[in-house]
């Protein structure tokens, strides 16, 4: 719905004159938002819908943003890793990200992967979720 269907339907001449009181959207609203910028935001969060980072982007807003809008300015920079514990995080960044650069084969079982877990679950870059886990820096 465009400004110009809504002054027609409610009869007012500028954005200003609209105020929103009783909404559901997956984000809060301050009282100066203008519908742009809300129609915006709604529009980022329909092309993520169905991602991982759409289900956590609650949890994930809350941990690394102060505002909404800032999650959504650097949700392109946010990875989602499709594993759910530190050390199949571990496991996953040194042999298909190549954490270390690349390791000879016969020494990937020599590593110790739930230790090198136990320390990304203590970073602040990493967020565990039940939707996988996420790293933001």
């Amino acid at each position: 719905m465009d400004f110009e269907e809504i002054r027609e339907r409610l009869g007012v001449q500028s954005e200003e004159e609209i105020e929103i009181e009783d909404y559901e959207l997956p984000f809060p609203l301050e009282g100066n938002t203008r519908l742009w910028e809300i129609n915006a935001l709604c529009r980022m969060i329909q092309e993520m819908q169905g991602t991982p980072l759409y289900y956590e982007m609650d949890v994930v807003q809350k941990r690394w943003f102060p505002s909404f809008t800032e999650f959504i300015d650097h949700k392109d920079q946010i990875r989602c890793y499709p594993v759910q514990d530190g050390e199949s995080l571990a496991r996953y960044l040194v042999q298909e990200v190549q954490l270390f650069g690349e390791v000879h084969p016969d020494l990937l079982n020599h590593i110790d992967y739930a230790s090198i877990g136990r320390e990304l679950e203590t970073s602040e870059n990493y967020l565990f979720t039940d939707n996988g886990i996420f790293y933001y820096r």
